[in-house]
């Protein structure tokens, strides 16, 4: 990820550390950047001195300044402002995590979730993968949206293994075929702990103007309480009238 400008460097240590699991050291980041040590020390104080990032006791994580700006993004996005009503309901319906995520060509951001008391502890231990080619993502509901979508990147990646999140996780790239080809045929994806033991998803793509994905929206819940079946009509059709407020909308692509 090293393009040698400064801001492709700054981006290549922001992108490490986002990918990271808590934490990410000075010598993680060099290795998976492949920028020279000094250079991402260099990188990483600065960014610390403009809260881009913070420095914890086993290396670097986020900065609250980020979650600023994010946050600030997420409400510029004309995305969230036509979803926020079908995930309002979609939430009183199911009483599981709803949330709508923005997706551009590599990679996938959440712009809104809403969640209750009851589900807290499942956000705070919960992550969601970025990289719309990292393996985690490839195993989500809204990952077999984006694969039933192109083909261009299934055929890129099926020679890639596949490493088992869970005992659950599906590995087989015939088996992600075929749920790639249900996924085409109901416009839904399913997904039963393929990432997480216990918790279970349904997911659905969004549409822009010009008939491309754009987006998914979904229902992520333990898998003892998501009713998956009685979700997916619901879904779908959300899925529908956002599409078409998004095809009619000057602020969306």
């Amino acid at each position: 990820m090293d393009d040698r400008t400064v801001t492709g460097r700054v981006a290549a240590v922001l992108d490490a550390v986002a990918a990271g699991n808590g934490t990410v050291t000075l010598a993680e980041l060099t290795r998976s950047t492949s920028i020279p040590k000094p250079t991402v020390r260099r990188i990483t104080a600065d960014l610390v001195a403009r809260h881009l990032l913070e420095r914890g006791d086993n290396g670097f994580r986020l900065g609250c300044r980020l979650l600023e700006l994010g946050t600030r993004a997420a409400a510029h996005h004309g995305l969230r402002h036509i979803a926020t009503p079908y995930v309002q309901d979609l939430f009183a319906r199911s009483g599981e995590i709803v949330w709508v995520m923005a997706l551009t060509r590599n990679s996938v951001a959440i712009i809104d979730q809403v969640f209750g008391a009851n589900r807290a502890q499942d956000m705070r231990r919960g992550s969601w993968s970025m990289d719309v080619h990292s393996p985690a993502f490839l195993t989500t509901a809204a990952g077999r949206i984006l694969l039933a979508d192109r083909p261009d990147l299934a055929a890129r990646l099926r020679g890639r293994p596949l490493p088992p999140l869970t005992r659950r996780t599906v590995t087989s790239w015939p088996r992600i075929a075929a749920d790639i080809v249900a996924v085409r045929d109901t416009g839904t994806a399913v997904e039963h702990e393929q990432c997480s033991l216990g918790h279970s998803c349904v997911a659905a793509g969004l549409r822009g103007r010009d008939g491309s994905l754009v987006g998914m929206i979904g229902v992520t819940g333990r898998t003892a309480t998501l009713a998956a079946p009685r979700l997916t009509r619901p879904l779908a059709t959300a899925a529908a009238g956002l599409s078409r407020e998004l095809a009619t909308s000057a602020g969306c692509s």
